[in-house]
């Protein structure tokens, strides 16, 4: 027991060693091959070119260290035994998923041939034995059968995108990989997997050498090639460090383990999809981004998530130790209640859900009631006063007999997220084909902050003439978004009402002069 505890304190050791040594010298050609990340104003906002590619130290420092455990030390050479072939094919995926990341960092790459990468990836693995035939889910146990290799498919591959997409401030990602990978190595440790146990305790090795450059201020970032690196491999020894026996995971300890990135990419889900944008649109609404703007500084903010990360990760040690996930459920449901009830995260998410709940019951109790008006009015991020802006828009609205209007802003730059919705109901079938519809794309710089969308109903009143009114309102909520982006106390601006109708211009000069 001492000498395998040793063991793994030695290759956590060299990892560390190797990777200091390692990752100034990558550092360096990655700024002489111009392999770096370049500001935008948009949500780049760090101050210079950063070199990009922190992962591939990562990668070289691990299987370094692996690859001379394999002759220096017998314990893990015994641990591996007979699963050569799930080592080799864990150790050909991480190469396949950091090479696709390290193309996408230096290039780029369009969506579906990363996902493509990282579906082969995932594949290698599973086909070398990374596969999960049953599961347990608070002790009640659950066959897969032909669904086996569907959701290890879709674990891995949730562990890699969510890995990836929280990775956004400096030292978020390394602090967070360091305590799943600890957390990961005592877990298989105490349920006899060894050789995983020292795969985890060698990538947190990699993972503390690197933060000492990575710890904000960052000199180098991971870049895809490391995010998606660290997802498939705490993704994979996830499932190993919680086998209960051949092929059957208890669920709620790898749950638990990534509750983090895991709620995060479910209220970014959420966010875009009950706002209807894309499922890949970028904003500023993760859970660093929020945390931020809500006044906790980069490093206060490490501390808070490495806290809930630890947490967590003491549930599922807990848990295992123990032998009861219900200490692992319970830590992943204690994380989100910390969050949920300090308001420090997924408010707007939740906001979301309860008034999209709240506008199909209002529909289903008062559906065919002609004229009547639902609404969703949620704001995302920020700290900007839309709540006159939309209530001016809606009274424009009625005058104008429409149907439903739309407004979704998303300006990461300026830290700015709103969605509203305004919709009548309309039971007079034939006037279906009588809609017209538009939608325009909201500007500031050149640069697209939203859409706002409208859907009205053909009357007396030409459809031309309705447009020139929407083109006005288009415009006030333009000089809105840009009078927010100039002041440096978007606070300190009222915001405007738009002038669509007559009367209504002198509204907008008040609003807009920051001595009122």
């Amino acid at each position: 027991m001492e000498s395998s505890l040793f063991d793994l304190l030695y290759l956590f050791g060299a990892a560390f060693g190797v990777c200091l040594v390692l990752t100034p010298f990558v550092r360096g050609l990655a700024r002489r091959w111009g392999l770096v990340d370049q500001p935008d104003g948009r949500r780049k906002i760090h101050k210079t070119a950063i070199p990009v590619c922190g992962g591939v130290a990562v990668y070289l420092a691990a299987c370094a260290t692996i690859l001379g455990a394999m002759w220096l030390v017998p314990s893990f050479r015994k641990g591996l035994g007979d699963n050569w072939t799930t080592f080799l094919s864990v150790f050909l995926a991480a190469t396949v998923i950091a090479v696709v990341g390290l193309i996408d960092d230096f290039r780029g790459m369009r969506g579906r041939y990363k996902l493509a990468g990282q579906i082969l990836a995932a594949a290698i693995a599973v086909t070398g034995g990374i596969l999960v035939r049953s599961v347990t889910i608070l002790e009640v146990p659950i066959d897969l059968g032909v669904l086996a290799v569907p959701f290890t498919m879709f674990w891995l591959l949730g562990a890699i995108n969510s890995l990836n997409l929280i990775d956004g401030m400096d030292g978020l990602l390394g602090s967070i990989g360091l305590i799943l990978c600890l957390t990961i190595g005592g877990m298989a440790f105490l349920n006899g997997n060894f050789a995983a146990a020292c795969i985890a305790m060698t990538l947190a090795g990699s993972l503390f050498a690197f933060l000492w450059f990575n710890f904000p201020p960052a000199s180098i970032f991971l870049g895809d090639a490391g995010s998606m690196l660290i997802g498939l491999v705490i993704g994979t020894l996830a499932i190993q460090a919680s086998l209960k026996g051949a092929a059957t995971v208890a669920l709620a300890a790898p749950l638990a383990l990534m509750i983090i990135p895991i709620f995060d990419t479910s209220a970014a889900i959420v966010r875009r999809g009950l706002t209807g944008r894309s499922i890949f649109t970028t904003d500023r609404g993760h859970l660093h981004h929020v945390l931020m703007n809500g006044g906790l500084s980069n490093r206060k903010v490490l501390l808070l998530v490495a806290l809930l990360c630890c947490l967590a990760g003491s549930g599922a040690l807990f848990g295992i130790y123990l032998k009861s996930e219900y200490i692992a459920f319970g830590s992943a449901v204690a994380v989100v209640a910390i969050l949920m009830t300090a308001k420090l995260f997924g408010r707007a998410e939740f906001l979301l859900i309860k008034e999209g709940v709240s506008s199909l019951v209002d529909r289903m109790r008062y559906g065919h009631e002609h004229g009547r008006v639902h609404q969703i009015n949620v704001h995302l991020q920020g700290s900007g006063n839309w709540n006159e802006l939309w209530r001016a828009l809606t009274v424009s609205a009625q005058e104008l007999g429409l149907k439903t209007m739309t407004l979704d802003v998303n300006a990461p730059a300026m830290h700015e997220g709103y969605h509203a919705r305004w919709d009548r109901t309309n039971t007079d079938q034939s006037e279906v084909s009588g809609y017209w519809r538009v939608e325009i794309p909201l500007t500031v710089s050149c640069q697209v902050v939203g859409r706002f969308n409208v859907v009205g109903l053909r009357d007396e009143e030409s459809a031309w003439q309705k447009l020139a009114a929407l083109a006005k309102i288009v415009e006030d909520i333009e000089l809105t978004i840009a009078a927010m982006a100039e002041s440096k106390k978007p606070e300190e601006f009222a915001t405007p009402a738009p002038s669509l109708l007559p009367g209504q211009r002198h509204e907008l000069d008040r609003h807009l002069d920051p001595k009122e």
